[in-house]
């Protein structure tokens, strides 16, 4: 019997990291990224990827989604053949830092926005969206909608995963952080969420759903869901 995973390009380079200790998780099938700000359509994606693993990769017993919560994408998943199993995190954030509690912690002492090189490199972030707001509206207006939208924000914080090079990613951002007011941090990431997702050590930190049965937002028993 076969465990497969389904991964997010957004955190593909913390994914790779792990594999390459763990050769034998090979079977990784990937999501595009830039679906984050479009639950819905990330949720029809993710549906959509365990509907073809079902029908085309034999005696699969496990699907393991390499993902949070990330706004309902993963509520009401279902996989006729072979058990979810599926972090019990409110998104990849939390994933990337050691789970809720941890980014409750940080939430208490600073809000901030988060990112990674490969949410720049993805995603549509801040730093897309300013640089398309001023396209648009110049950079004075620019600079006034954004103060007003991230008025409680003090910080960008950047998650240290260790697996790309953060000082020349802080500096693409440096000037935005500049314009908007916001520090540039660094905050300790840990690949042992995507470790233990990844070798099997499915304890009580990950939700575990029959085959036939859908993921349900009440079973994953989140810190503190869609308050960060």
């Amino acid at each position: 019997m076969q465990t497969v995973f389904i991964g997010c390009r957004t955190i593909e380079d913390e994914i790779n990291a792990v594999v390459r200790v763990l050769p034998t998780c090979s079977s990784i099938f990937w999501i595009e990224s830039g679906l984050h700000n479009y639950p819905l359509k990330l949720k029809d994606r993710i549906q959509e990827e365990i509907d073809k693993i079902t029908e085309t990769v034999s005696n699969v017993e496990n699907i393991v989604l390499l993902f949070g919560y990330c706004g309902n994408c993963i509520d009401g998943l279902c996989s006729p053949k072979a058990q979810l199993v599926v972090p019990k995190v409110e998104d990849c954030i939390s994933l990337l830092i050691g789970g809720d509690q941890s980014r409750l912690d940080l939430s208490s002492k600073t809000h901030a926005y988060y990112l990674t090189e490969g949410w720049l490199r993805y995603e549509n972030n801040i730093y897309y969206e300013y640089d398309q707001c001023i396209k648009k509206y110049g950079p004075v207006k620019a600079k006034r909608i954004f103060n007003v939208m991230l008025k409680n924000y003090s910080a960008l914080n950047f998650i240290d995963t260790g697996t790309y090079d953060i000082k020349k990613t802080m500096d693409i951002t440096a000037d935005l952080a500049q314009s908007l007011n916001l520090e540039q941090k660094t905050v300790p990431g840990t690949l042992c969420l995507i470790a233990k997702a990844l070798n099997g050590e499915w304890d009580e930190g990950f939700l575990k759903v029959p085959a036939g049965v859908a993921v349900k937002l009440n079973n994953f028993e989140l810190k503190c869901p869609n308050q960060f």
